[in-house]
């Protein structure tokens, strides 16, 4: 890795403080970043400043939104695959997953329903019947029973 400011190739790594704005809020943390051994500037390497990101999105995670382990152990909870949960919930699966793994953040609406349903798991019922038009019969039978068996569950417990 080069250099952009002097050219030198040597360079090393240490641990940095970054200042992430995410949604107007700032983060400060800490994290390896690549530096020129011979000017001090910092130095492009994607891999960690790929991770600062992530750690970026954690941070945010865990002071403002929802972790991804919540909306796993959430989805889990419900006894959800990832295709019913996002479509309840009115994102994409793959939007969905990108959650899931903490590579992108929650968009203030589906941010609002996953708190929602954090707060008050049985919610699910009235999103659900609410948004019944947009899945299948198929889809929405076993939606029914998935959340029939929730609910009995957690009556009994």
């Amino acid at each position: 890795m080069k250099c952009d400011l002097c050219g030198s190739k040597r360079n090393y790594i240490k641990d940095h403080e970054h200042i992430f704005t995410i949604k107007g809020k700032k983060l400060r943390f800490i994290s390896p970043r690549r530096f020129c051994s011979k000017c001090g500037n910092l130095v492009y390497d994607a891999d960690l400043d790929n991770k600062a990101s992530l750690k970026a999105i954690e941070e945010y995670s865990k002071l403002y939104g929802v972790p991804k382990e919540s909306i796993v152990e959430l989805r889990h909870h419900l006894n959800l695959s990832q295709k019913l949960f996002s479509k309840i919930i009115g994102c994409a699966k793959k939007t969905l997953v990108s959650y899931e793994k903490g590579a992108s953040l929650p968009n203030d609406n589906d941010l609002i329903i996953i708190k929602s349903l954090l707060a008050k798991p049985e919610t699910i019922v009235t999103l659900v019947t609410a948004n019944k038009e947009q899945f299948k019969n198929k889809e929405y039978n076993k939606i029914q029973n998935k959340l029939e068996d929730y609910i009995g569950n957690n009556i009994k417990n």
